[in-house]
């Protein structure tokens, strides 16, 4: 009896939202170890999981270490719970199985479509092969087509999409994709708009709440020498991270600064 070193592939990414449980990697263990354990000649070498990453591309982690320990002669054999765990491009699923794995002598098992290449010697030729590949890449085409609709819909409602809030405005913690004013920003925000209607450019705005680094290392070793026991020359990481907890620089040039708690 030959003995088969496998590699146990397991895959799970966004577009699976609506089998998460079936598709989940803790269940995709399960089934191949229940697979494992009633054959003699299999052998559990390692998992190699990609979480988190769409299948209509084979640029995963885990798949290349796959591919590496393959021409290192450690795996010859590779198990999935079904075609789609490995991948939803058709075209690229029937290479791997038709060309790759056999030129490489590995065999390769897909437990819930009944497919294992050893029994299976005609390949991709067999039409439930190929047939399901196609099924598995239009899903994921689909998913793409329906997630990009969502999105331009939540748009035309009004709803906010992005990962950040633009400046002035918070998300507000019942509704991802509503915006808050956040209060302390509005209070620059206003300064801002007052001094633009007054007739000055953005860059003449941003120079009134700016001072030249040189100047402010200075004044910020003048305050820390009026408050710290301890003089220094000149200003370092560890001064700001150990007596520091906020630096405010005001209108008229001049700085205040809150030092930690001692």
């Amino acid at each position: 009896m030959k003995f088969w070193n496998v590699a146990a592939y397991l895959r799970l990414s966004k577009e699976d939202n609506e089998n998460m449980i079936s598709n989940s990697i803790s269940n995709q263990k399960m089934l191949i170890n229940e697979h494992i354990a009633k054959h003699q000649d299999l052998n559990l070498l390692d998992y190699y999981i990609d979480d988190g990453y769409s299948g209509t591309s084979f640029n995963r982690p885990a798949f290349k270490r796959l591919l590496e320990d393959i021409r290192d002669k450690k795996v010859n054999a590779i198990i999935v719970k079904d075609l789609s765990r490995f991948g939803r491009n058709h075209i690229e699923v029937d290479n791997y199985i038709e060309n790759i794995f056999p030129v490489l002598n590995v065999r390769f098992i897909s437990i819930i479509d009944g497919f294992d290449s050893l029994k299976n010697s005609d390949g991709v030729d067999d039409l439930i092969v190929p047939i399901k590949n196609l099924i598995n890449d239009a899903y994921a085409k689909d998913i793409s087509k329906k997630v990009k609709t969502a999105l331009i819909t939540k748009k035309k409602n009004g709803e906010f999409v992005g990962s950040y809030a633009p400046y002035g405005y918070c998300k507000s913690k019942f509704d991802k994709h509503k915006f808050i004013i956040d209060e302390e920003a509005l209070k620059i925000v206003k300064i801002i708009f007052e001094k633009t209607i007054n007739g000055l450019s953005k860059k003449e705005c941003n120079n009134n709440h700016s001072i030249r680094k040189d100047i402010l290392e200075e004044k910020v070793v003048t305050e820390i020498n009026n408050f710290n026991k301890k003089k220094i020359k000149r200003l370092n990481r560890k001064n700001i991270y150990d007596l520091i907890n906020m630096i405010y620089l005001n209108e008229d040039g001049s700085i205040k600064i809150e030092f930690k708690m001692k």
